[in-house]
């Protein structure tokens, strides 16, 4: 009530988009959606959502564009196993890592269905997905002829008709060692389905972007890792500007391991960035391309024995 008659900005981020389920399966180490919302998945049914969309376009201010129809991940509505006895009794943390579970239906049907009928509706121009997807899911390969060709129609859905010139995905890093640690796919998918974005743009004569997230100083990295994350989004023409600095987060085993040390599963020794010059020396690599940050990482690369990669960021000089 104290907000009353006063813009918020939060509100406004979120006021034209509409949840559609609740819940992850994915299992990522840093990610507390899992404690907090349940690792299975709980969707809306057609009905309700449709019913938020017609009350949407009758908002004052709605000029038929939504904004999200999305939730935790954009792509996991519906999903479940297909013989639920099974995930009932499973301990495994992720459906998804460190493959797709062959008892998960991963059919992107009922969602392509939401799709088509919101945008049937009178009033909607366009609806936008502003939630990350999960491009893991869309890769998979199931042994469902059927369900492969839904993953294949939504992709191309997904990019020709959905994204707002940004698709958001999150490969989080480009080590497969610290990835392993994270609970998250190798890199080489993300360039993977980076290819299939491009190719969908070129055949629907598009100008998207992808725009990849990503973590420093999660529990396992170091500068090094940033360093080469730095060459090799070099190399595939991305200069970052979705990251954030790894916070320890109740619940979650990243944190676990931050807190002790150790990795609670093997209990290896897990090396963390804890300090404010440690956490400053791996995010400084995010912006490589940043004039003022140019001396620092040479310095850096130089202190740390990997004055190779200086040429591959910097050219010869």
């Amino acid at each position: 009530p104290k907000y009353k008659g006063k813009r918020i900005p939060a509100y406004d981020m979120i006021k034209f988009s509409v949840n559609l389920h609740r819940g992850c399966f994915g299992g990522c180490a840093f990610c507390t959606i899992s404690a907090h919302q349940g690792k299975f998945i709980v969707s809306r049914s057609k009905k309700s959502i449709l019913k938020e969309v017609k009350a949407i376009t009758e908002l004052p201010d709605f000029k038929g564009y939504l904004s999200d129809l999305g939730g935790p991940s954009a792509n996991m509505y519906r999903m479940k196993g297909r013989d639920e006895a099974i995930c009932r009794k499973c301990k495994r943390p992720s459906c998804i890592y460190p493959k797709v579970c062959p008892n998960l239906n991963t059919d992107h049907r009922p969602l392509l269905d939401i799709y088509h009928a919101v945008d049937a509706l009178p009033g909607i121009k366009k609806s936008f997905i502003g939630s990350g997807v999960r491009y893991d899911l869309l890769l998979h390969q199931s042994k469902n002829p059927d369900t492969d060709k839904s993953t294949q129609e939504y992709t191309r859905e997904l990019i020709a008709r959905h994204v707002s010139g940004r698709l958001k995905v999150a490969p989080e890093h480009t080590s497969d060692r610290v990835l392993n640690i994270m609970r998250k796919p190798s890199f080489s998918q993300f360039g993977e389905f980076k290819k299939i974005f491009d190719r969908i743009n070129r055949e629907e004569g598009l100008r998207q972007q992808l725009i990849p997230y990503f973590i420093s100083s999660h529990p396992g990295c170091k500068e090094e890792d940033m360093a080469e994350l730095a060459v090799i989004t070099k190399r595939l023409d991305f200069h970052l500007e979705q990251v954030q600095d790894f916070t320890p987060t109740p619940m979650t085993i990243a944190t676990e391991a931050w807190y002790t040390g150790f990795h609670p599963y093997t209990l290896e020794p897990v090396f963390s960035a804890k300090t404010q010059r440690e956490k400053l020396a791996q995010r400084q690599f995010f912006f490589w391309y940043k004039p003022e940050e140019r001396r620092n990482i040479i310095n850096e690369l130089r202190r740390i024995g990997r004055a190779d990669l200086i040429d591959k960021l910097y050219g010869k000089r």
